[in-house]
């Protein structure tokens, strides 16, 4: 196997399109076929809860992107259940009643 040393001397008898190549490649995002960030972003489901908030108000929702795992009255039971059901990191969150926001002023 080569050293990182003979990779970058390699690297330096190319070509300089070949190297402006390479460059773009090392600086690409790294990619295994997922387009997901990573890191959760939690977008999906704050846009669920916006779509059915009056459906599940008051309750402790568990959500796996948009798709509902579990939802009831406490909190660990919901986490529990979408535990029970492979989830590894399930959101879980309270929904509650819609506040607009206070637009005041001087008239």
């Amino acid at each position: 196997m080569a050293t990182l040393e003979q990779i970058l001397e390699e690297a330096r008898k190319l070509p300089a399109e070949e190297q402006r190549r390479l460059r773009a490649a090392l600086n690409a995002p790294h990619s295994n076929g997922d387009t997901l960030p990573t890191y959760r972003t939690n977008e999906q489901e704050r846009a669920w809860i916006n779509a059915h908030r009056d459906e599940y108000l008051g309750q402790w929702v568990a959500l796996d992107g948009d798709h509902l795992i579990a939802n009831g009255a406490d909190a660990r039971t919901v986490y529990e259940a979408a535990r029970a059901q492979g989830v590894e990191i399930p959101y879980i969150d309270r929904v509650e009643p819609q506040v607009d926001a206070f637009m005041g002023g001087w008239q």
